[in-house]
């Protein structure tokens, strides 16, 4: 486990031995360690690790986020913006969380995490009901296949061309998604590129815009001096990114 043994102290939550203390005996523990060793062991890289600040646990057993790309699938389709498929695998041993292991992209044009839903293969009993090594054969036999999917997804809504009512609707489900139906923002402020390799009408550069103003931060209130703050909450990062690849996903089937 070379390539996380250093996260010990910043994220001691990957290293936990046992369940916290308020769990009761019916508590199925899941080691995230021996997962991450299973994962380590297929050529599964860590390439980012947190974990939730608390004062009502120990840090030991908090909810953590985990990212992981495989050193056989680097960047591809520079004109999508050089994607990288990855898995993410959230767990905690409080009770606060289930365990999930997500598929999702990495967009290397702007360092932009695009988290895809995964529907129920990544089910929590599906993971209790395999040991680690197990499911880390599964996950990555899986992960190419799926990958491929989400390339292949990312080429299609790139060739999709949004008018400004579709663009619109996209943004309003974004903007419900991430601050709710009454808020003041404007939706269209969410469509907004924040450089210029991602301006376009297309479904994917769309999508990858509205996707990062709504997970980074810095949207203005309709007449409020307030803005908005970058998403640092695990489960909301989550929730935002796989609803609005879904709000996407129906936009392109209603399209089709």
């Amino acid at each position: 486990m070379s390539n996380f043994s250093d996260l010990q102290s910043s994220v001691p939550s990957l290293f936990a031995t046992a369940p916290h203390e308020s769990r009761s005996e019916r508590y199925k523990f899941v080691s995230t360690k021996e997962y991450l060793d299973a994962l380590d062991a297929r050529g599964w890289l860590v390439v980012n690790a947190r974990q939730v600040n608390t004062r009502k646990s120990t840090p030991e057993h908090v909810k953590h986020f985990v990212t992981l790309r495989h050193k056989d699938h680097g960047a591809q389709r520079p004109d999508l913006g050089s994607v990288i498929p990855q898995i993410s695998f959230v767990n905690s041993h409080n009770g606060t969380s289930r365990v999930a292991f997500l598929f999702g992209m990495f967009r290397m044009i702007c360092s932009n995490g695009l988290m895809a839903a995964t529907g129920e293969f990544m089910a929590q009993t599906f993971l209790h009901n395999r040991s680690a090594k197990e499911a880390a054969d599964i996950l990555t036999e899986d992960f190419f296949v799926r990958s491929e999917r989400l390339v292949e997804t990312a080429d299609q809504w790139a060739s999709v061309t949004l008018n400004e009512e579709q663009t619109l609707e996209l943004a309003t489900a974004a903007r419900n998604i991430r601050f709710g139906s009454d808020s003041p923002v404007d939706p269209l402020s969410l469509n907004v590129a924040r450089r210029a390799a991602d301006n376009g009408d297309s479904l994917w550069l769309t999508f990858n815009r509205i996707q990062e103003n709504i997970t980074q931060g810095g949207i203005r209130f309709n007449g409020m001096r307030r803005m908005s703050r970058a998403v640092t909450n695990i489960a909301h990062d989550v929730n935002y990114n796989t609803e609005l690849w879904a709000a996407a996903e129906n936009l392109h089937l209603q399209l089709g």
